[in-house]
């Protein structure tokens, strides 16, 4: 794999590399999208070839073409502290040729480098892999009467996860994992060398250089973030092998899992125990004074088999310091708990589907408009929790009267 991953750069992937570039992207610095890069190719193509190849093979300086602007993206209405705002990095199409033509070559190693726990940005694994599994064991937590089912899961949120990533640490996992130095060199260049300027009320701050962190936004990203995660997942694996951390499963004779991971959203499943709870206290610390990550304990959550005593759960919350809650709420945006009321928990999708009808009654378009509109957008609002599980009857019948009335009416409260 390293033979691979150190071999000489070609002409061949700068330009596959550069038709995987969306040409609707948001310009960088330069202000020169994607697509002045294709319109005028004929006229800069040898000179971006020439320029990328140099970036890669070290002659030329990759902060050259590493500045980057963020603009602030707000996460709520009316946003008043940083906390609110989301920072998105646009990169320059130079730059994002680089890193597409490292993450090419990279992402054939990924799944051997990353645990089976982790299912974001690796080739053949699935979103919904997690979701099933995560509510087959939290449906046995929640209906299990044996003291062996007696667990609990722990949702935890990470706080501003990409943006807390130390560099020596990730440097340091990708040096254990295996790879190559000069690999290593060229992906901490990529990362190390970055300055950025701050896009507030359409002026620009001065340039600074930051000392860690990932881009959201950089190609390179998504892969360098997993690797930072596999800290936490080889130490959570490490400790069940031992028999710290057992995990819990969805039936008595099944597998056990202790953790599960998609990019940095973490959920891990524990036993009611205090020794347990002990154990992953030091885990998470660790990681954390090691990667730079933290937990928020006031967005994390745990949840109990409803038959825990008291006493137990008081003992594994003052160790833990998160909030109990009675229902583990949504996972990946899927309901963990179904029950017996399936139209209740999975009645959301209906109510999406509503709201985006309301919000387009009073547009006035053509029956060619409303086709691309329901196609578009009404038909694919399910399908991923249809990916998962299989919606009642009567809520597949409400959205297609509601998408009827608005095909025939070009209104959801008319007939047509």
């Amino acid at each position: 794999m390293n033979e691979s991953l150190s071999k000489e750069f070609t002409s061949e992937e700068i330009i596959t590399a550069f038709r995987d570039i969306d040409p609707r992207k948001a310009p960088g610095i330069d202000g020169l999208p994607s697509g002045f890069f294709r319109q005028h190719w004929d006229t800069v193509g040898s000179d971006v070839i020439s320029l990328c190849l140099n970036l890669l093979n070290g002659s030329a300086d990759m902060a050259s073409v590493n500045q980057t602007i963020l603009v602030l993206i707000p996460k709520i209405k009316d946003p008043t502290t940083m906390r609110h705002l989301r920072p998105i990095s646009l990169c320059t199409v130079i730059y994002k040729i680089v890193a597409k033509v490292l993450v090419n070559r990279m992402k054939h190693t990924i799944p051997f480098c990353i645990s089976s726990n982790q299912a974001a940005f690796v080739q053949g694994r699935n979103i919904t892999d997690n979701i099933l599994i995560a509510h087959e064991i939290i449906h046995s937590i929640n209906t299990g009467t044996s003291k062996s089912t007696q667990g609990a899961a722990l949702k935890l949120d990470m706080e501003k996860a990409f943006d807390r990533v130390e560099w020596s640490f990730l440097e340091n996992v990708m040096n254990r994992m295996g790879f190559a130095s000069s690999w290593v060199s060229l992906i901490m260049r990529c990362i190390s060398s970055v300055s950025f300027t701050v896009k507030v009320n359409n002026s620009f701050s001065p340039l600074f250089r930051p000392q860690r962190g990932l881009r959201q936004g950089d190609p390179l990203s998504p892969f360098l973030f997993l690797f930072c995660t596999q800290g936490i997942s080889a130490f959570l694996s490490d400790a069940k092998q031992h028999g710290l951390l057992p995990g819990l499963g969805a039936s008595k004779h099944g597998p056990k899992v202790n953790h599960l991971l998609f990019a940095d959203d973490c959920i891990v499943f524990i036993n009611s125990k205090s020794e347990e709870a002990a154990h992953l206290k030091f885990a998470l610390q660790t990681y954390a004074s090691a990667s730079g990550q933290a937990v928020n304990f006031d967005k994390s959550t745990i949840f109990y088999n409803p038959r825990t005593p008291a006493s137990t759960r008081h003992a594994i919350n003052s160790y833990l310091q998160v909030r109990e809650v009675s229902n583990p709420g949504v996972y990946l945006g899927v309901p963990f708990l179904i029950g017996k009321n399936k139209t209740l928990a999975l009645g959301f999708i209906r109510d999406k589907v509503h709201d985006r009808l309301s919000n387009w009654d009073k547009q006035l378009l053509s029956f060619s408009g409303r086709e691309i509109f329901i196609k578009v957008v009404l038909q694919s609002l399910p399908q991923y929790v249809m990916s998962c599980y299989l919606l009642p009857q009567n809520i597949i019948d409400d959205m297609t009267s509601a998408t009827r009335r608005y095909w025939w009416s070009g209104k959801t409260n008319k007939k047509g």
